[in-house]
């Protein structure tokens, strides 16, 4: 078994965050408040993802017009 800091942090894909979302609201829905801040994670972390590639975007954009 490997430990936790033994392998790098690997970038998630945005369509993954978004399966993850979805699968988190099914189970506030289920479970109920007990959920919820796996819910709220998950938007948190969809919501920064979103915004990676909006940085990542501009950043193209800048190169490319030099």
């Amino acid at each position: 078994m490997k430990s936790a800091g033994s392998n790098p942090r690997q970038e998630i894909s945005l369509e993954r965050i978004e399966q993850m979302l979805l699968i988190c609201a099914e189970l506030v829905d289920r479970r109920g408040p007990i959920a919820q801040p796996l819910l709220d994670r998950m938007e948190r972390e969809y919501l920064a993802a979103k915004e990676r590639g909006k940085n990542v975007d501009r950043i193209r954009k800048l190169i490319g017009a030099n």
